[in-house]
């Protein structure tokens, strides 16, 4: 762990001077690093910029994008906006939520897929969309996207 911390100090020294307006980007680097915010990580953002844990994590729980549980290996988003839901994303949505359980903290997830809805995946022509693994995928179905989530299926 702590040769992870140094590490993440040189390059946080590397990438980002030391001001309060890299605090953002800086959470984005490690989102992209680990897939997640873990604690220690955000502690080490706040030493490098000088700004208190307190003020790092509130401007973390600012963004949705921004998570803090490790994901499973693969993540699946559904659009909820107006034209995906209009299309058929609320069928999607439950067929996902009967095939993944709730955990301590409500995120769905069968330790392999974690699911995440998100208000607009900007694809309004193909609705409804999904993302898998940071990929979009239009005019998606219950049936399609629960072969993702069971593995007969990519994108």
């Amino acid at each position: 762990m702590t040769s992870e911390r140094n590490e993440i100090r040189a390059t946080l020294r590397e990438k980002f001077p030391r001001d309060r307006g890299q605090l953002l980007p800086a959470l984005h680097f490690l989102q992209h690093e680990f897939g997640y915010l873990p604690d220690w990580a955000m502690e080490v953002v706040g030493w490098h910029l000088g700004i208190p844990a307190s003020e790092v994590y509130g401007a973390a729980t600012s963004y949705t994008e921004l998570r803090f549980e490790r994901p499973g290996e693969h993540v699946l988003r559904v659009c909820t906006g107006l034209s995906c839901w209009i299309n058929g994303s609320d069928e999607i949505t439950g067929a996902v939520k009967g095939e993944l359980e709730v955990q301590p903290g409500g995120e769905l997830t069968n330790g392999r897929v974690t699911f995440e809805e998100t208000p607009c995946g900007f694809v309004c022509a193909m609705a409804p969309v999904v993302e898998w693994d940071g990929k979009w995928q239009g005019r998606a179905n219950a049936d399609s996207v629960l072969a993702l989530i069971r593995g007969g299926a990519e994108i």
